[in-house]
């Protein structure tokens, strides 16, 4: 099992539970206002519950219907972040075997990631998708899939973080527990080498004078569910069962006053690396960085002015 993602993280036992709202309360507004404009993680209870994806696509019959023919790739093993360790034994293979694979009553690993929906072969599973309620209009996102699909088995997701775009980890089948770390330079500077190496996985990886300074969250993901996950979060995911699973990962583009936002440790990095390493992305860098820069000084300007919800 997966257990050591999570396991070895310090204060991980005593991690606080990320704010849990059910998605009849959350609106448009209160959404973006409460936790995307903040950059603040959330748990929304009954996200997807009304997919048809949370029926359909436990029947490995439908699926193998309408994409069983695709070349996909599985992996023996967890999602690491160090892509030379992600690379080991990967195996191409048609979904149908996939799906075969995943419902075998055994100890295996499988992982099959980034299924993407939005693309042929996979897109005649999107309409078995219906969005959500407090996002009715997504924007497009820079740099990740809009929508990809995880197809696992006891296999769960190393510690990353997305350097841009917003995120829905919404779970279709199976239970997920999931850990998140606050992207301030306290903890970055603590757990960057750790977690790019994924060396967290062997125990003692953390210095002693460190491990009070780490202060996780964690998070439930129950079928139905939905996890937001701002960008610059550090977070790993460790499976809860012993049958297959299946999340979606939605993203859209994130806030300009947040991409840009010079107090998260992420964003002086790729700045750095963008102005004294000039490459083919420095100009989009420069160019998002500048309307980043415009939006902060709006938002700042405005919020003395804007009224308080005295609901929240």
């Amino acid at each position: 099992m997966d257990e050591q993602i999570l396991n070895n993280i310090p204060g991980m036992d005593s991690a606080k539970q990320v704010v849990c709202i059910d998605a009849d309360a959350l609106t448009e507004s209160s959404f973006y206002d409460n936790f995307v404009s903040l950059n603040k993680p959330c748990l929304i209870k009954n996200a997807i519950s009304h997919w048809p994806a949370m029926n359909k696509w436990s029947d490995k019959e439908y699926l193998k219907t309408l994409c069983g023919e695709n070349t996909s790739n599985y992996y023996p093993h967890m999602n690491y972040d160090d892509e030379k360790n992600m690379l080991v034994d990967e195996t191409k293979v048609s979904f149908s075997q996939i799906l075969d694979l995943l419902s075998v009553d055994s100890d295996e690993i499988i992982s099959a990631p980034s299924i993407l929906l939005e693309r042929t072969p996979y897109n005649v599973l999107a309409t078995d998708m219906a969005g959500f309620n407090f996002l009715p209009q997504p924007s497009k996102p820079i740099a990740y899939p809009t929508s990809r699909a995880f197809f696992y088995k006891k296999a769960g997701t190393g510690w990353h973080y997305h350097f841009v775009d917003e995120t829905l980890m919404c779970q279709v089948k199976g239970t997920k527990r999931v850990g998140l770390l606050p992207p301030d330079k306290i903890t970055d500077d603590i757990v960057h080498d750790i977690f790019t190496t994924d060396a967290y996985l062997l125990k003692d990886a953390f210095k002693d004078k460190d491990k009070e300074k780490i202060q996780p969250l964690i998070a439930q993901v129950e079928p139905g569910d939905a996890l937001y996950i701002p960008p610059f979060w550090w977070h790993g995911v460790e499976t809860l069962e012993k049958e297959y699973g299946i999340t979606v990962a939605n993203c859209w583009r994130s806030p300009f006053h947040v991409m840009g936002d010079l107090s998260y440790p992420t964003v002086r990095k790729i700045w750095k690396k963008s102005l004294t390493k000039p490459n083919k992305n420095t100009p989009f860098v420069v160019a998002f960085g500048s309307l980043s820069f415009i939006a902060q000084a709006i938002r700042l300007f405005q919020i003395p002015f804007k009224p308080k919800n005295l609901n929240n």
